[in-house]
């Protein structure tokens, strides 16, 4: 008896570039090749208009395009997840508008990968990202976390050093930057990083950086 054929996974994809559409459904079939391409738009209105009559997993998609700006695209990608809670979104964005990439963080379903980074680890990220693990990539946390002006008075649960790594951490610089800047040893600022994961609860860098962005937007006193 012939058994009718279900993908393992199915995706819809958006970007205004027809050669980055090509390019991500390449990308994602060498992930998975179970995985099926059913909706490929170039506009996230068009994409809503397809989610009526094809339901897919996954989304991915840019913020911008030809129709739409930044906050146009914000809404309706919004208005995706409302409609349709259970899709696992990925953003795959140049965008580096920290307020309407912060508008994003409360959605645990949307993940966030920038353009700028690697090849090896886009492919990495997608793939953590399709199998509904929330991404924030490095590049996106630096956007999100230009936090220079933040006040320091000390919190009761993360020490000054602590506090500093992770400023320079989410700012951009690895813990080998951060080491030569403040001549220590790599390890002691590796350490500085585990502890603070320790004790704010987190396993992954998005989580850390998560916990942290929320203690400086809620004002927290952090230095």
């Amino acid at each position: 008896m012939n058994q009718m054929y279900t993908p393992n996974c199915t995706v819809a994809l958006m970007d205004s570039h027809p050669l980055t559409l090509f390019g991500l459904s390449a990308l994602i079939t060498s992930i998975n090749p179970s995985y099926e391409i059913c909706i490929q738009e170039m506009s996230l209105g068009k994409v809503l208009d397809a989610l009526m009559y094809q339901s897919v997993d996954v989304l991915v998609t840019d913020l911008l395009s030809g129709e739409e700006n930044l906050q146009d695209g914000l809404t309706t990608l919004l208005n995706i997840n409302a409609r349709f809670p259970d899709m696992n979104i990925v953003v795959y964005t140049s965008c580096h508008d920290s307020s309407g990439l912060r508008s994003l963080l409360s959605h645990y379903n949307i993940s966030i990968i920038a353009r700028t980074e690697s090849l090896d680890d886009t492919q990495s990220f997608l793939r953590q990202a399709l199998e509904k693990k929330r991404v924030l990539s490095p590049k996106i946390c630096s956007d999100l976390a230009r936090i220079n002006g933040i006040h320091t008075k000390g919190t009761p649960r993360l020490t000054r050093s602590e506090i500093d790594v992770l400023k320079h951490l989410f700012n951009g610089m690895d813990l080998q930057q951060i080491a030569c800047m403040k001549q220590l040893s790599i390890k002691t600022i590796s350490a500085h990083k585990c502890n603070a994961m320790r004790k704010l609860d987190v396993r992954t860098d998005s989580e850390l950086f998560l916990q942290f962005n929320n203690m400086f937007s809620q004002g927290g006193d952090l230095s």
